[in-house]
Order: structure tokens, then C-alpha cells, then sequence
């Protein structure tokens, strides 16, 4: 008999992680995005740069946590929040 290893293990999706990370990115992209708006002469409406970080916010905070690795953006997120 041969036994069965488990190569593909699933991880455990941890939500406070999440939301932390996720709102670090949101306040990276927010501050990137508003920063090419002022250099843009203020032509994007805020509230789509609002709407386009927080989508980005959230791809990149669940990407990030489905990676399971620990990098610079958990330490900032366990610093601040």
C-alpha cells in the first residue's frame, strides 16, 4: 500500500491578515494613484482613483494572503494596525 501525501495542501484563508494587508495596499495605491492625479493637473475624478485602489487593494491583499508567505507588507501591517 502507498501512502497518499498530501502535495497540495490547502491553506487556511485567514481574514484579519486580509484585511490588514489589504488595507495597507489600499493606502500604497490610494497615495500612488493620488499622486499621478495631482501630477495629471487633477483630471481623474477621486472617487474613481477611490474605487480603482480599493479594487487593487483587494486583488493584491488576496493574492498576498492565498501566497501564505511573510514579507515587508506583513510587518508594516502588523506595525500599524
Amino acid at each position: 500500500m502507498h501512502k497518499k501525501t498530501d502535495k497540495h495542501k490547502v491553506k487556511k484563508f485567514r481574514t484579519v491578515k486580509f484585511i490588514k494587508v489589504t488595507l495597507i495596499y489600499f493606502v500604497l495605491f490610494l497615495a500612488l494613484l493620488g499622486m499621478v492625479d495631482y501630477y495629471a493637473m487633477m483630471m481623474y475624478n477621486f472617487i474613481a482613483i477611490f474605487v480603482l485602489s480599493l479594487g487593487a487593494a483587494l486583488i493584491a491583499g488576496y493574492v498576498h494572503v492565498k501566497r501564505g508567505k511573510h514579507d515587508h507588507v506583513d510587518d508594516i501591517a502588523e506595525e500599524f494596525l
